[in-house]
């Protein structure tokens, strides 16, 4: 079945399954006012009657028929939204397979992870590489796809890992849109895994006079009313221990109430987090990385599931304090709130070890799911390339670039390898030379993360990325378009010395200088990142750097994009060909325009 006919009989299945789910829905809710105005009616009745005992026991069936419909329509409720998120996700989906994905998240904020990588192969921003790939619900989720797109991962093993992973994950639809469908509940500001941090950091309170109050203070209420009833004391006597309690709650309010403002809030979002954790632990994963991240979720044969739940009840019996009325008893008679700060730092101090692990792994595991997305949309155009580990290799058979649709992209062929090696790319403008740098990169990028490329068949090795492509000029800090490529280049150099096997990805460059100086200065960049053992793939217009390839034979190669004159007009065919480029469009373009 291909992704369009399974998303198309998704959204018909869940519109179906949610217009019946709201017929029910509606029809609780009437019944819950039926309940509720039959609980009226008999307890007027009650009143009427001379206080007839029977319409009380008619009005105690009333209220808990009431209030046994409201628990069903919160399930409903909870289920309803569910089947909406999914219904959302597999709309999306469809609009994804039609390249419809502009008005997504565009993950701009992360462009200072690695602006140059970031900016000149669109990784975020409109129409970006992240856009078309993120399907993350978590805010951690997000971050880790966005710091993988950014990072090179030179081993190869993890790389086959998460291969294998993404793989298995793009095989299991449903544990794919079933954890997006729970991540949607998961409605944060971007603070809450933080505010968590902070408190598992922050220093903890001397547990041991807390547990001695939560003794004392509630056994002194107690003896004190015993006393009161036996007539040892007067009645209004009891204002001292209230006091004390009070007093008490007081002087650890600052403690008490940075507790809750970090946390008490929050406690549905991360209740939400552990649907997650549960739909992985209750998964049944094959290969090794899946199965480690899955057995990270466990800590002396208990699921993290569990262990959070324990810490979202104590969050819930913390919110008591929005009650005034109510906190001000269980405060005034037993310390209620130093009770739940206790368990709190008991829960914290037996698991702050283990809870950063659990969101890791959610990170991982929602990154992973939208590498598998990709592939489950395009497992007709896609393959899993083969990692080599030895000698560098870049071998692309109808490679092309993943943000164009696979109806309108032209593919194209490549094969290098070595450390150094160069590949040449001439052409005349608009010809595609700069859409095929991306392409390679793009697709050495993906494959760094364990995901399939948009090749009929890929061989590399994994490698560094450095790029001069879109240069930027400053006039704040007044450094000019020449100078600012200067110092890129610098820092290619620099990097390239420390980390040989670099592949190096230039366009044009050296374009704020003359024609012959531009010529020299590509000339010698070339011939020193040969010397220092790069990988260079260099598109330019300077048909003289093509030339080098006669000075170094077995390193250097030469490929083309041409352009033909049709009919008094420019035809791009955008194929890759052998040799140096012949055919330039400028002056053809100015004598038309004359």
């Amino acid at each position: 079945m291909s992704a369009n006919e399974y998303y198309s009989n998704q959204v018909s299945e869940l519109e179906s399954a949610l217009n019946k789910l709201r017929k029910q829905i509606s029809f609780i809710r009437f019944l819950r006012l039926i309940t509720f105005l039959s609980f009226v009616l008999f307890l007027i009745l009650f009143f009427q009657f001379n206080y007839n005992y029977f319409y009380i026991f008619l009005s105690s069936v009333s209220i808990f028929l009431f209030l046994i419909l409201i628990k069903i329509n919160l399930k409903r409720d909870v289920k309803e939204k569910f089947l909406s998120n999914k219904l959302s996700i597999n709309k999306s989906e469809l609009q994804f397979l039609e390249y419809n994905y502009q008005e997504h998240d565009t993950g701009e904020e992360f462009n200072t992870i690695n602006p140059h990588l970031t900016a000149d192969f669109d990784i975020f921003g409109k129409s970006s590489l992240f856009q078309y790939l993120n399907r993350c619900t978590t805010t951690i989720g997000r971050k880790k796809i966005a710091e993988n797109l950014c990072q090179s991962e030179l081993d190869a093993n993890k790389i086959i890992n998460k291969q294998q992973a993404i793989q298995e994950i793009a095989e299991k639809i449903d544990f794919i849109q079933n954890f997006q469908a729970y991540g949607k509940f998961i409605a944060e500001n971007g603070n809450e895994v933080a505010d968590l941090q902070s408190w598992l950091n922050e220093k903890t309170t001397k547990i041991k006079t807390l547990q001695i109050l939560n003794i004392l203070i509630p056994l002194l209420n107690l003896v004190w009313i015993a006393l009161i009833i036996a007539g040892t004391f007067p009645l209004n006597s009891e204002i001292i221990p209230i006091l004390i309690s009070l007093f008490i709650i007081y002087i650890n309010r600052k403690k008490i109430n940075s507790a809750h403002v970090k946390l008490g809030k929050t406690a549905k979002i991360f209740e939400n987090y552990t649907n997650l954790i549960r739909l992985i632990e209750d998964e049944d994963f094959k290969t090794a990385h899946l199965t480690t991240l899955k057995q990270r979720l466990s800590v002396r044969d208990t699921k993290a599931s569990e262990t959070l739940t324990s810490l979202f009840k104590l969050l819930d019996n913390f919110d008591i304090r929005y009650n005034v009325i109510v906190s001000f008893i269980l405060n005034s008679l037993m310390i209620f709130d130093i009770q739940i700060l206790y368990r709190l730092i008991k829960w914290k101090e037996k698991h702050k070890e283990s809870i950063p692990t659990w969101f890791t792994v959610i990170s991982e595991i929602d990154s992973l799911i939208s590498f598998a997305t990709f592939a489950f949309n395009n497992k007709t155009h896609i393959s899993y390339p083969t990692i080599a580990d030895a000698e560098f290799v870049f071998s692309a058979n109808e490679i092309g670039h993943p943000l164009l649709p696979h109806t309108e992209r032209i593919n194209n062929s490549i094969h290098f390898k070595g450390n150094p090696s160069v590949v040449i790319i001439t052409g005349a403008n608009m010809a595609g030379k700069s859409t095929f740098l991306r392409t390679l990169s793009i697709n050495v990028i993906l494959g760094m993360n364990g995901a399939p490329v948009c090749a009929k068949e890929f061989q590399f090795t994994p490698c560094d990325i450095m790029s001069s492509i879109k240069i930027q000029d400053s006039l704040s800090n007044n450094v000019s378009y020449f100078y600012a490529e200067l110092i890129r280049l610098k820092e290619i150099i620099a990097h390239v010395k420390a980390n040989p096997r670099t592949l190096v990805v230039l366009d044009e460059i050296l374009r704020g200088t003359n024609t012959k100086d531009k010529q020299l200065g590509s000339l010698g960049l070339v011939e020193k990142l040969i010397s220092l053992g790069a990988i260079v793939i260099i598109a330019t217009h300077d048909l003289v750097i093509g030339e080098l390839e006669k000075q170094y034979p077995d390193l250097v190669t030469n490929h083309c994009f041409e352009v033909e004159l049709t009919n008094d007009q420019l035809i791009f065919d955008y194929k890759l060909k052998d040799s140096i480029s012949q055919k330039l469009n400028a002056s053809f373009l100015m004598k038309k325009w004359r």
